[in-house]
């Protein structure tokens, strides 16, 4: 490939893309949830107008129970995660009536971002063990491809109170030991998970008891911090066009080199 031809190709790659991948975040110290609300919305891309995030809550929701005075679910930093200085998260605590009994969190992505979301990730505090009390426990934890059909399996990290099992779509967290809400190791039950370079548009986990939760378990709780994403780069119009006209005009000098040989 001649120079001219190298330089084209290099410039059409460079501007292909008009949109360059940059993380947002939806960080609980900058936004509000109504106490006891099960739905909200978030402008948090300063790049994109309207709402860019949207988080619900579904399943039991009628066994949400207060927390230290507080109506759940709210924002609070009560539930550290080993955070120093703390920080809010979005705390969920329950009064389960039985072991069977759960809600799922549902997180959407605007249809604005046309391309979906990448590099999803954000941690949940205190997924931990009460032995006669309760078993806290994450399943069916999984995103949404961007073609709206193909499920994404989740990468989870995992701390010294909780325990990893199953693989791919079929990954479960459980709590397996008592962990402390604040102070230094109140991180012992923090649970990581990601979603990798997958373009998704939402994701969804359910939260609820384990196996050796109790028939009727005590109040339990966890907390979402704070959720980080990056938009994919959509391809613009403009740059589209201007890049087949290149291509195009190379074809036509090509061409004409040819034909001034012969």
């Amino acid at each position: 490939m001649s120079l001219k031809y190298r330089l084209m190709a290099t410039f059409i790659g460079l501007v292909a893309f008009s949109t360059a991948g940059h993380a947002v975040t939806l960080d609980w110290d900058g936004v509000t949830w109504t106490p006891g609300s099960l739905s909200n919305s978030y402008d948090v891309d300063p790049t994109k107008p309207g709402n860019d995030v949207t988080l619900s809550l579904t399943g039991d929701t009628g066994q949400f129970a207060p927390k230290n005075g507080f109506t759940m679910p709210s924002i609070q930093n009560f539930i550290e995660g080993g955070l120093s200085p703390v920080q809010n998260a979005l705390v969920l605590h329950l009064d389960l009536a039985n072991a069977s009994q759960s809600v799922t969190m549902s997180v959407n992505f605007s249809a604005q971002y046309g391309a979906g979301v990448s590099n999803v990730s954000f941690t949940i505090f205190d997924v931990d063990f009460s032995s006669g009390g309760f078993q806290d426990q994450l399943r069916s934890i999984t995103a949404l491809s961007i073609d709206g059909t193909t499920l994404i399996a989740p990468t989870i990290t995992t701390s010294s109170a909780n325990q990893l099992s199953g693989t791919g779509l079929n990954q479960v967290v459980t709590g397996m030991t008592g962990n402390t809400d604040t102070g230094a190791t109140s991180g012992n039950g923090n649970v990581t998970i990601s979603f990798g370079a997958a373009a998704i548009k939402s994701f969804t986990l359910t939260y609820g008891s384990g196996s050796n939760a109790p028939a009727n378990p005590t109040t339990q709780g966890i907390a979402m911090h704070d959720l980080t994403f990056t938009p994919v780069p959509e391809i613009n119009p403009a740059w589209s066009t201007i890049a087949s006209c290149l291509i195009a005009a190379g074809l036509i000098l090509r061409h004409s080199s040819h034909a001034r040989r012969k």
